[in-house]
């Protein structure tokens, strides 16, 4: 790997588009997960609200029940937001993964790792046991084998 390579100016490009495919699916990965965890979290003050609601029925207005219902109406939006999202992600995730597979060892565990496992550079050195500069390395190599397929 000593032995570098010299680029065309479409090659260069072609990595370009596979680096920003692969970081968008990265980062889609990531916020799907973050607005998941957000929806949870609300169903689960919801609940509490529920129990308090339920326990003291005391209010004679309905707007507390107005406001409850456009929270669950707002928690139902979020949950069909991150279910089309989870969509696209996962067809994209499909269509990655099939490409990663395509590329020989050592590359597509570097591909891997960092962008379907989401890991920093320094947790991809570690489970690879490699060093970081040679995952660097590796990577550049791992970027132009799969922007080749």
């Amino acid at each position: 790997m000593s032995k570098k390579r010299i680029l065309t100016d479409e090659e260069k490009e072609k990595i370009q588009e596979s680096k920003k495919e692969l970081n968008e699916y990265r980062d889609d990965i990531k916020y799907i997960a973050d607005k998941l965890d957000d929806a949870e979290d609300i169903k689960t003050k919801m609940k509490k609200v529920t129990t308090i609601l339920s326990s003291t029925k005391t209010n004679s207005s309905n707007e507390n029940n107005d406001k409850f219902g456009d929270a669950l109406i707002k928690l139902e939006e979020l949950e069909i937001d991150c279910t089309e999202r989870m969509k696209e992600a996962l067809l994209k995730k499909f269509k990655i993964d099939d490409k990663i597979e395509k590329v020989e060892q050592p590359y597509k565990n570097i591909l891997f790792y960092r962008y379907t496992k989401r890991m920093d550079w320094r947790e991809v050195a570690k489970e690879l046991g490699y060093a970081l500069d040679y995952v660097y390395e590796l990577h550049g190599e791992a970027l132009y084998l799969y922007s080749k397929i």
